[in-house]
């Protein structure tokens, strides 16, 4: 931990303050991918746990202050984010509580949901034998159509799943995840659904019936491919992409994307599968080995690391390095 020149505040700040305490919850697994196997385990390292956290919280902020400028209908959510998301950390020994803005364009809590929703469904997944990986796509749209399209999508799946399978006897099983992207070539916008299965047949059936439905579109975008553990990791990881290929930060077209999605599902399990809740909870308390010096403290956000507001030393001595700074330097498109 290292110091910073910032002015000390000598008050103390609570994160709960209906009951004036910290409320502590049960940990999620912090995952980590093992490239070769697929398979995942608790992060051991404390310090590169919570400078991984500080590189979310820097990068978050870095984009989401250009979303708020907009001023967008999200405006007050997009702020909840700057403001309130992670900003403040309460310590009480090897526990640290924060609270957390549950938005879908905050990569702090995108880690948390990535790894609340593994736990939840990597265990149903490891049970399908024949898995496979199911994208189904349609042509791309514009903005304007975007929110409209992407409600045809969900009803049509839903008729798919309820109705035409029923009537062939086929019960399909899995979860549906929904994405969106923007082409920065075509200005437009691409809508479309990732599916883990329970076996190919299901998946062919399902593939079937889409492309009734859409018969524009193109057959060789649509995919069926088997399905391993690591493929289960990729589909949580997130539901459009911050920066497009072109490595550039589209501020506009990201607003878009996340109004035409607000208050629609982007993970919905199907065929008896038990959904999960998106939503990660307000409060949350981790213990880490690495806060051993410290029996109560309060760290709060500025710039790129957490401060502790009495004696001024960083929490995680995180750095965002040269290239990072650039691309939210010079790469910011409206």
């Amino acid at each position: 931990m290292t110091k910073v020149n910032q002015t000390k505040s000598k008050s103390k700040y609570s994160i709960n303050k209906s009951e004036n305490k910290a409320v502590f919850l049960d940990k999620l697994a912090q995952l980590t991918q093992t490239p070769k196997t697929g398979t995942f385990s608790d992060a051991k390292n404390d310090i590169n746990k919570l400078k991984k956290r500080a590189r979310s919280k820097f990068m978050t902020n870095s984009y989401t202050v250009h979303l708020a400028n907009l001023k967008s209908p999200l405006q007050k959510s997009y702020n909840n984010t700057i403001y309130g998301c992670s900003t403040t950390l309460l310590q009480t020994e090897k526990k640290i509580a924060t609270t957390y803005c549950n938005n879908r364009w905050c990569l702090v809590c995108n880690r948390i949901r990535t790894a609340k929703m593994i736990n939840a469904y990597m265990p149903i997944f490891q049970e399908f034998p024949d898995k496979v990986f199911l994208t189904l796509t349609i042509p791309n749209v514009p903005g304007h159509e975007l929110r409209a399209t992407i409600k045809h999508m969900i009803k049509s799946f839903r008729f798919i799943q309820n109705k035409k399978l029923i009537r062939k006897g086929i019960k399909s099983k899995g979860l549906r995840k929904l994405e969106c992207t923007y082409n920065p070539i075509r200005y437009d916008y691409h809508p479309h659904f990732h599916f883990i299965v329970e076996n190919e047949a299901q998946a062919q059936e399902i593939l079937l019936e889409w492309l009734k439905r859409y018969p524009n579109s193109n057959k060789a975008a649509q995919d069926i491919r088997k399905c391993t553990d690591a493929t289960v990791y990729e589909l949580f990881k997130y539901f459009t992409k911050i920066i497009v290929k072109d490595k550039n930060i589209y501020i506009k077209e990201l607003d878009v994307i996340f109004q035409s999605m607000k208050n629609l599902r982007v993970y919905q399990s199907f065929g008896g599968i038990k959904a999960v809740k998106e939503e990660i909870e307000d409060i949350i308390a981790e213990e880490y080995d690495y806060l051993s010096t410290k029996n109560e403290a309060i760290w709060k956000w500025f710039e790129c690391d957490w401060v502790d507001c009495e004696t001024g030393e960083t929490l995680t001595g995180y750095l965002p390095s040269e290239d990072l700074k650039k691309v939210f330097k010079e790469n910011m498109r409206y």
